[in-house]
């Protein structure tokens, strides 16, 4: 069974990195962008991870402490691979696997979530978000910060 996916997304080419996931149409604060509770890719442990991340192939969410669902290759990527980070996201990850709107999303809007949300890994790369607020390294350990 396939993940789920709002009619109101596309993946089309991002400032941010490479393909980036959009709204098609506007989103209302709350409403389901993803459900990847049906359609995970493969689930793999934290050195598979590690060796993916480090050929440059890093389609992947942390779902447990030592386990991720990953794209492990091209034919594998579907429209939520496409997530791309910002330190000032507009969805974020309601579970461990549905990504909802945070806030209002007009049309043409690049849909982001923040890394951070779904990392407790020693994850760690440089940001392309280049928001107001931007932390300029996202790791997987920065929800550990009291600030």
């Amino acid at each position: 069974m396939a993940s789920y996916f709002s009619p109101n997304v596309k993946v089309k080419k991002s400032k941010l990195e490479g393909g980036g996931l959009f709204a098609s149409g506007d989103i209302k604060k709350g409403e389901l962008i993803a459900d990847f509770t049906n359609g995970l890719g493969k689930i793999i442990s934290i050195d598979e991870a590690e060796k993916l991340y480090k050929k440059g192939f890093d389609y992947m969410l942390q779902i447990s402490d030592t386990q991720f669902s990953a794209a492990t290759k091209e034919e594998e990527l579907e429209a939520g691979d496409y997530l791309n980070h910002s330190c000032e996201p507009n969805c974020g990850i309601n579970g461990k696997l549905k990504v909802v709107a945070m806030r209002d999303i007009k049309k043409g809007e690049e849909i982001t979530f923040d890394y951070a949300m779904s990392e407790s890994s020693e994850f760690k790369m440089k940001c392309n978000c280049k928001s107001k607020n931007c932390r300029k390294v996202i790791t997987g350990v920065y929800w550990k910060r009291k600030d």
